[in-house]
């Protein structure tokens, strides 16, 4: 299936490339014609003729549709790129040829003092006069070199041209070759090259950039040498004949192209191949031949061993062309010694491509029929007069109707001078007429101004009289209005006022109820618990005086006995039953006040774990209760403080140091200062104020971090004087002091309620 479709693809392309020549090939043969008016031209094969294009928007316009364009249809885009051919040869090629061939002249011109130099040369004049008449235009100077070389291999003479440029004007370039005597030498054909450089505006042109003054010198030509054989080649011989005017008329392929035979190949994969077009033309450039392009000619074999090397299509173009051709007949390996030699070396072949190789039946003829046209060089000159007069025509065509309409314009320009001065009289008349209506109008209009400005004032006094009564009546409807207003307003923030206080002695009352029912409530408790403690210590106290009193009045018994009688005795029994029973008694009081000890103990202990986990349930809390390190350093004042001492850079570095070390001096539990003062009957502890550190602290770094160290010593002396470290408490924010546990309570009861309140 996918050789079908390439076979497909293949018949597909080779059709259009047939189309697009042929659509080449009617545009070169004038069978179409592309209309032009000036330097616009018109697309022939577009339905919009109105729509015009200069010669760059022309190409641009066929090569979009050729290429890229997916609505043009398979004819349209062969049309199109046919047409693009033929600009981008033609068009292009004749506005690059004076610019090209000057730079080419001046290049030439220093390879032939370098050939002079290695070789021996006979001169032949290029010459290139000048004929009289202002319709001639300067042609650039050419120069070529005509080099000549015998079969068996030995040096011919290379003969060079000299330009005579007097007058500093040309009008055509005439190349000249002679052969003098003698049978081995065989004379190259004659070229004659006319450049024609195009006027602009009548100014002078560009003058021939070199002059080779080579008058009066003459090389003498080495001996003739002779062949193996001692005879000369025929062919090489009839050479000789050829002369001037047939090397006018000899045509050679345009744009200018060469052939290179003898390419290396090699057979691989069932193909030959063999070298890129790239490299050769790399290798041409750095020798100075400047060629466009090399393309290496395939067949269904492959590669071919031969190329077309493709050189631009200006005279510089043709001046390389030439240099090519010479450059391999120097070495033999022009098309002479291709076609003479038998088993040619491993050296390529070269030579410039003419009528013989574009009219033959092989691939290389094909190639050259497609991609060019045979044309001779008088040919392309007389075409280059041809497109140069019709220049000048159009120049002229043109220049002429700018003068028309610059004379047309002058007569608008006079007659519009004569129209401005009447209007401009007109004006002057009607300025004064204006000026004298306006003076009139001035004092009538001064006069009515005059009794407007009585009645005016007539009029003003009595409104000032109504305004001042409207204004006393304004000021007393404000001031009532204002009065009204203030009352209102005050009745209105009174009411508020007394809602407000409603509702905050609502609230106060029911904080003062819950708070007294409260107070109540631990207040009997603690009274139920004082009498309690009470009752058992009067209990305890009575039972300790009564089992003193017994043992005193057993003490008296006893000594009694000893002189008394039976009675006495029993009641010092019974007293000691007594004591007895009071020592039973006062030891269960004693186990029933270690119980209620231990109780209390206990309940502290279950508040003191209440408190610490509603610590722990808080610490995140952002509320007014919450959770504050009691004896922890506020660090704001130290980087306040860094910020203004230090470097921005190191403040924040300083301010974490300083902050650390007070941290550290605050946790040295030998370092207390504290002083102990007499206040009334108690002895009260306070910082002291002359203390070496916290003078040196508040002298370097201000009060506020003075402040925030003696409020943690402060609250660590409070809460942890023993351990000297942070400990964390219930933290009312509102109030700035330690909240107790029933707020805790509160405010976690409330939370509750609240988030029950959104869950429903």
């Amino acid at each position: 299936m996918s050789h079908r479709r390439s076979g497909k693809s293949g018949s597909t392309d080779s059709e259009f490339e047939e189309l697009k020549y042929k659509y080449y090939r009617d545009l070169r043969d004038e069978k179409v014609k592309i209309r032009c008016s000036g330097k616009y031209f018109k697309c022939p094969y577009c339905q919009d003729s109105s729509k015009e294009y200069d010669s760059q928007e022309l190409l641009r316009h066929s090569s979009r549709i050729g290429r890229d364009s997916r609505s043009a249809s398979f004819r349209d885009k062969a049309r199109h790129l046919g047409l693009f051919k033929y600009l981008d040869r033609y068009i292009d090629a004749d506005k690059n040829t004076s610019e090209s061939s000057q730079r080419r002249c001046s290049e030439l011109s220093g390879k032939g003092s370098q050939y002079a130099k290695s070789n021996p040369v006979e001169p032949s004049q290029i010459t290139e006069k000048s004929e009289g008449g202002s319709n001639f235009y300067p042609s650039a100077a050419r120069t070529i070199e005509a080099v000549d070389r015998p079969v068996d291999g030995a040096e011919e003479p290379l003969r060079r041209g000299k330009l005579n440029a007097e007058n500093r004007v040309v009008s055509k370039s005439q190349i000249t070759e002679k052969s003098e005597g003698g049978g081995n030498f065989y004379p190259s054909a004659a070229r004659t090259i006319e450049a024609v450089d195009r006027p602009v505006d009548g100014a002078e042109e560009p003058l021939i950039r070199e002059k080779l003054n080579a008058e009066n010198r003459v090389v003498s030509e080495p001996p003739p040498r002779s062949t193996k054989d001692g005879l000369q080649p025929q062919p090489l011989l009839a050479s000789r004949k050829l002369g001037i005017s047939k090397a006018k008329d000899d045509l050679i392929v345009f744009p200018w192209m060469g052939i290179v035979a003898n390419i290396p190949v090699e057979f691989k994969a069932g193909r030959y191949v063999g070298k890129s077009g790239t490299n050769l033309k790399k290798l041409w450039i750095e020798k100075g031949f400047n060629p466009l392009k090399v393309h290496p000619l395939w067949n269904y074999k492959g590669h071919t061993g031969y190329a077309i090397v493709e050189f631009k299509g200006d005279w510089s173009g043709f001046m390389n062309a030439i240099a090519f051709e010479k450059a391999f007949e120097l070495d033999k390996h022009g098309k002479r010694d291709w076609n003479l030699v038998r088993r040619p070396d491993s050296k390529l072949y070269a030579w410039i491509a003419r009528d013989e190789d574009y009219n033959a039946g092989s691939f290389i003829g094909t190639h050259l029929r497609k991609n060019g046209d045979l044309k001779s060089v008088s040919g392309i000159q007389e075409e280059n007069k041809r497109k140069d007069s019709r220049l000048l025509c159009s120049l002229t065509n043109e220049l002429e109707m700018k003068n028309k309409e610059c004379e047309e314009m002058k007569k608008k320009i006079s007659r519009a001078e004569v129209f401005m001065d009447n209007v401009m009289s007109q004006k002057e008349e009607m300025t004064q007429n204006y000026n004298d209506e306006m003076e009139m109008m001035r004092d009538k209009a001064f006069n009515q101004l005059q009794d407007f400005i009585r009645e005016h004032e007539k009029s003003k006094m009595q409104l000032e009289a109504q305004k001042q009564q409207l204004m006393q009546q304004e000021l007393e409807l404000r001031k009532r209005e204002a009065l009204n207003e203030s009352e209102k307003r005050k009745l209105h923030l009174q009411k508020e006022m007394n809602e407000r206080a409603i509702l905050e002695q609502r609230n106060a009352d029911e904080k003062m109820l819950q708070l007294a029912e409260d107070h109540k409530r631990v207040k009997e408790q603690l009274h139920k618990r004082i009498i309690e403690l009470e009752a058992n210590l009067d209990q305890k106290q009575a039972l300790q005086l009564q089992i003193e009193r017994l043992r005193g009045s057993m003490e008296v018994m006893r000594l009694m006995n000893e002189e008394g009688d039976l009675e006495s005795k029993k009641k010092l029994q019974t007293i000691q039953e007594e004591i007895k029973e009071s020592e039973e008694e006062l030891d269960s009081l004693e186990t029933l006040n270690q119980t209620l000890i231990i109780k209390e103990r206990l309940t502290n202990d279950e508040v003191q774990e209440a408190r610490k986990e509603l610590i722990n349930g808080l610490r995140e809390s952002r509320a007014f209760i919450c959770v504050k390190r009691m004896g922890e350093l506020d660090e704001k004042p130290f980087h306040a403080a860094a910020k203004i001492k230090f470097n921005p850079g190191e403040a924040a570095e300083k301010a974490v140091e300083i902050c650390s070390l007070w941290e550290d001096y605050l946790r040295d539990p030998n370092w207390h200062p504290y002083k102990v003062i007499q206040k009334g009957h108690t002895a009260e502890e306070i910082i002291d104020e002359d203390d070496e550190k916290l003078k040196e602290l508040k002298a370097e770094y201000g009060d506020r971090v003075y402040q925030s160290v003696v409020t943690a010593l402060n609250e660590l002396n409070e809460h942890n004087p023993s351990g000297r470290y942070p400990v964390p408490q219930l933290w009312n924010n509102k109030e700035k002091r330690t909240a107790s546990l029933n707020e805790g309570v509160a405010h976690i009861m409330k939370q509750w309620r609240a988030h029950k309140k959104k869950l429903r």
